[in-house]
């Protein structure tokens, strides 16, 4: 496909958003140095009808338009970068039963306290401030049927057979989605996804547990993080009941990513479950880790010290 083509591809994507959810604070200078959208091709996307305002060097531009671009491109820009680094916990030669040392550091003032979904879901006993803003604690995850002695209770089988089950009125729809940076304000809205065709993580696992409860499935969402890397990334996936328990599965993820060549199709088909890649907070990590003075929600980093088997 000519850059042309690719470029024209990402715009009538652009097109499904309604143009009142776009913000424009970005300067060509910020496209070029942060999105690394160069003037050649930031004009090439104006003669295509790149949405912006104003004109010269005044010129402004929606921040997920540009994320976007850089996605259909395949630029080598943050948004493509992080993308090509979820892919990693599933490129490794297995997955295994861990348990991580994590540091989460608020992005607010003051002293902060831990929010009850982090206490709840960190190992416990583990958890401790370590400054006003920073607290560290263990994760514990379990790779399930994925990890390499699972055939050994004689389990794993089963556990793909009910993801296989549960997830079979999803899987075409996941497969119908096209994966693109949605506005926070969309990420919820079923509705525009089942209309639009456009999901990121949240807005498709949004619409797919919608379709799983229409046809009595037994699926809800889950969010936290996915383990890629010394600094884990904030993701929504969805969870097959089986039995009195929950299998995170992620078959919009699996899709997506076995499209753009970053993992293997084969080895990770869109029915299987991705324990042992994610750990689940219960809520979006970035809202749900602390707590501000007031009550209020703060934004949080979260970086892993130290894996151990």
């Amino acid at each position: 496909m000519s850059r042309e083509q690719a470029v024209k591809d990402v715009l009538e994507r652009a097109g499904r958003i309604p143009h009142r959810w776009r913000r424009f604070t970005v300067s060509a200078d910020t496209a070029a140095r942060v999105h690394r959208i160069d003037e050649a091709l930031l004009g090439e996307a104006l003669d295509l009808g790149l949405a912006h305002e104003g004109g010269g060097a005044d010129r402004r531009f929606d921040d997920l338009d540009l994320k976007n671009l850089g996605l259909g491109l395949r630029i080598p820009s943050p948004a493509w970068l992080q993308v090509r680094l979820s892919a990693q916990p599933f490129n490794a030669a297995e997955v295994r039963d861990a348990t991580y040392r994590t540091r989460f550091q608020g992005r607010a003032p003051g002293v902060l306290e831990p929010s009850p979904q982090l206490a709840s879901a960190v190992v416990a006993g583990t958890l401790r401030r370590m400054g006003p803003d920073v607290f560290e604690a263990d994760l514990q995850v379990s790779a399930g049927e994925n990890a390499p002695d699972a055939d050994a209770d004689g389990d794993a089988d089963g556990e793909a057979a009910d993801c296989a089950r549960e997830l079979g009125p999803v899987l075409p729809e996941a497969a119908r989605l096209e994966y693109y940076l949605v506005p926070d304000g969309l990420r919820g809205d079923a509705g525009f996804v089942a209309e639009t065709r456009l999901a990121d993580c949240r807005a498709g696992t949004t619409y797919l547990v919608r379709v799983a409860e229409d046809a009595g499935a037994a699926v809800r969402p889950a969010t936290g993080l996915l383990l890629a890397g010394a600094f884990p990334l904030p993701h929504a996936w969805l969870e097959v009941r089986r039995g009195d328990r929950w299998l995170p599965a992620d078959p919009y993820y699996l899709v997506t990513m076995a499209g753009y060549g970053l993992l293997d199709g084969e080895r990770w088909p869109p029915h299987r479950s991705v324990a042992g890649t994610v750990w689940k907070i219960c809520g979006p990590h970035e809202d749900l880790c602390f707590l501000a003075g007031d009550g209020g929600p703060v934004k949080t980093s979260v970086r892993i010290l130290r894996r151990s088997p």
